[in-house]
């Protein structure tokens, strides 16, 4: 009889299968030690040292205050004991941890198993389509994911895949953001109705995908009101390169509003400094973008490259502090703020999205305020459509009250 591991040992394993995936050792690190915690909760439960997935939920409930799923966003401290459980049910079920951001430069052999002809046919059909490269690029790493689960359950092609599969993938995503999860499962539906469409399966099995039902915007964001924003900008460091970037970075959100994806793929000569403008093509709607460049914004972009940037022949104005000198991504962008805002004692909400993001729905409310014209808040936020804008008016919450009748206004019939 095979013997079962203990959590211990459980934990053991996938610390090492961590490491070789190349997280950073502060992951590894907060891994074993929201672990150590789990083990204790079992211990003391059960007298025992072995993990179920009912002691798994009952501990995320009992000790995190969380029932798994979650129709509200998680805080950063609950998503790291959500991902704690499952990275130790996954490598228990499976043998493997299930990494979900796996390095984009794989090629489509290294994840495909015996299905490359399958999946260069539908990237194909994706580049004939209307698709942005961003838009192609996230699903083919949700096509990724899903491989790698079906490698885990030993099977090769989605000729082998069935409904309780496909139902068991859907489990393992239990946790993640709704949001995200509800893009994952669309990309999922998306490929099997292709795959069906043009006769790669006789089984159409996308209705067998699970639906997730996510409220239309329904976050709201930080409201950042004017002290808050001192208040964090102020307590940035800018005596070395990381300070000097950051500065730079948020207050290139607070002041245009710039998506972070954009703010990544910032490039030197998009700072024409002749005009004081910022001029690029945006990532996400390959649109043309011009912006002004406020004078604070521009010494302190100043102060990065001539005294904090990394004198490498990169043409991303933003890069990372420690050798090899990339382009910062997207991902360490959104880490930015979460660890000033801790440094400055301003706490997240539960509930309320604090993210880079809500720095530009700030940016928004702030002209809304100032009665700034809907086609001039569009230009700013760098939207193509009107529709796009509209969800920025739920931050107004001044604005949205001043449209609000009276019950006499509602029932009067004249």
């Amino acid at each position: 009889m095979e013997r079962k591991e203990t959590v211990a040992e459980i934990v053991a394993h996938v610390a090492a299968e961590m490491e070789k995936l190349q997280y950073a050792p502060l992951t590894i690190a907060g891994f074993i030690r929201d672990s150590k915690h789990l083990q204790d909760y079992i211990q003391e439960k059960t007298g025992g040292s072995f993990f179920t997935e009912n002691l798994g939920q009952d501990y995320l409930k009992e000790r995190v205050g969380l029932a798994v799923p979650e129709a509200r966003p998680l805080t950063s401290r609950e998503a790291a004991h959500v991902r704690c459980v499952r990275r130790i049910g996954e490598y228990q079920l499976y043998g493997l941890l299930l990494r979900n951001h796996m390095a984009k430069n794989h090629p489509n052999s290294d994840w495909a198993l015996d299905d490359p002809a399958v999946i260069s046919a539908f990237i194909e059909k994706m580049q004939t389509a209307d698709n942005s490269e961003a838009t192609k690029r996230t699903r083919i790493n949700h096509l990724r994911r899903f491989y790698e689960f079906l490698e885990s359950r030993h099977l090769r092609s989605v000729h082998e895949i069935s409904s309780q599969i496909i139902s068991d993938f859907a489990m393992t995503l239990n946790g993640d953001s709704p949001v995200y999860n509800k893009h994952r499962l669309s990309t999922l539906q998306y490929y099997f109705r292709f795959l069906y469409r043009f006769g790669f399966l006789e089984h159409d099995w996308s209705h067998s995908v699970p639906k997730v039902i996510v409220a239309s915007n329904r976050n709201i964001p930080a409201l950042w009101d004017e002290t808050d924003l001192e208040k964090l900008l102020k307590s940035v460091d800018r005596g070395g390169p990381a300070g000097k970037r950051n500065y730079a970075i948020i207050l290139l959100v607070v002041q245009l509003g710039l998506r972070i994806s954009d703010v990544s793929h910032l490039r030197l000569d998009s700072l024409k400094w002749g005009r004081s403008e910022i001029e690029l093509v945006q990532h996400k709607t390959q649109n043309r973008l011009v912006q002004p460049m406020p004078k604070d914004v521009g010494w302190a972009i100043i102060d990065y490259i001539r005294y904090g940037r990394p004198k490498v022949n990169e043409p991303f104005v933003f890069l990372s502090v420690n050798a090899p000198y990339t382009q910062l991504k997207p991902s360490s962008i959104g880490c930015i703020l979460d660890r000033q805002m801790r440094c400055c004692g301003i706490q997240k909400k539960t509930g309320i999205a604090s993210g880079m993001h809500s720095l530009r729905h700030a940016l928004a409310r702030r002209l809304l305020e100032n009665a700034t014209p809907l086609s001039t808040v569009a230009d700013v936020m760098g939207h193509a459509e009107y529709n796009s804008t509209a969800p920025y008016f739920k931050v107004d919450i001044d604005g949205l009250r001043a449209c609000a009748l009276s019950l006499e206004e509602v029932t009067n019939d004249d």
